[in-house]
């Protein structure tokens, strides 16, 4: 993890979320203890989690929250335990039970023989509980409403899904996967694959991207670190969320052009994949923004420019 004296405030917090908060609730008792509303400064998190799961949340400071979407849109890791022989409306413990059915059949080479229907790239009807709008309208509010509509299943990549523990009726499960993913939805899946029905009992996420546990930080350290500022130390710097991206390091006149949003002719061979964005350095390699590459007339677009490498 990144330390060193500030002189602004932008980039990354890699904060350990704790059971029963919200990613808001994180959100906002971060802007108001680190006053970030007066010093003109936005906040905002790469990623929700839900109120039963803890680990890896991601929070963008300043500048660095227009980099937010390299989080959104990246892949996850998550341990998530759950319980067969019990369905609920929310598919995990904090909601009503719906049905109960006898589990007690099910033997751990059942259940890793239903898991493997459950990798690669499938369809996933995203649960009654969440976030998704339907007419401008949260899923949530019209489940709380007692109302269950139809919804479309989604396509979302599960990279790995391998059964850790077994104590039945309880199992854990290490899961890699791709944005869009509600693990909630896997466990109920799987408990209707088995026929036994099941629910999620907790989730950690143990990575978002580049963002580990092991290097994440409690919300109790950082509000400790408020009086002198030094929760800063903990930020890791905006670029940080663009290491998988090619890069390039322009001139002083270059550079010059680059932050007033003027289009720089030079010849950049130096992406891999057909990548076309580009992460943008200027002297003593000082990130200055993110850039698109126009390969049929050699030069690059200002997309996303920071007046410094920390984001004034």
């Amino acid at each position: 993890m990144m330390r060193g004296t500030r002189h602004s405030i932008s980039g990354f917090l890699n904060v350990d979320k704790p059971p029963r908060w919200t990613s808001a609730d994180v959100v906002a008792k971060l802007r108001s203890a680190f006053q970030l509303r007066q010093r003109g400064l936005k906040i905002g998190h790469g990623g929700t989690l839900d109120p039963i799961a803890t680990g890896v949340l991601p929070l963008c400071i300043g500048r660095a929250t227009r980099l937010s979407k390299f989080i959104l849109s990246g892949s996850k890791s998550y341990l998530m335990s759950a319980t067969l022989g019990i369905s609920t409306d929310t598919y995990d413990s904090e909601g009503t039970e719906t049905k109960r059915q006898d589990y007690s059949w099910v033997k751990s080479i059942d259940l890793v023989s239903v898991l493997s229907v459950f990798r690669g790239e499938i369809d996933q009807i995203p649960p009654m509980y969440s976030a998704i709008k339907k007419n401008g309208q949260p899923l949530y509010k019209l489940a709380r409403q007692g109302k269950t509509i139809p919804r479309e299943p989604r396509k979302v990549e599960v990279h790995k899904l391998e059964l850790t523990t077994w104590a039945p009726p309880n199992f854990t499960l290490n899961i890699d996967c791709g944005s869009g993913f509600y693990a909630r939805s896997l466990a109920n899946d799987v408990g209707e694959r088995l026929g036994c029905g099941a629910h999620m009992t907790s989730l950690q996420r143990t990575r978002a991207g580049n963002f580990h546990i092991n290097d994440s930080v409690s919300l109790d350290t950082l509000i400790a670190s408020v009086d002198d500022d030094s929760w800063t130390f903990y930020l890791e710097k905006p670029d940080y969320v663009l290491n998988q991206l090619p890069s390039i390091t322009l001139d002083d006149a270059e550079t010059a052009a680059f932050l007033h949003g003027r289009v720089i002719e030079t010849n950049f061979a130096n992406w891999e994949n057909g990548e076309h964005r580009i992460r943008v350095y200027g002297k003593n390699d000082e990130f200055i923004g993110l850039a698109r590459v126009d390969d049929k007339v050699d030069s690059i677009h200002p997309a996303i420019v920071f007046k410094d490498s920390i984001g004034i």
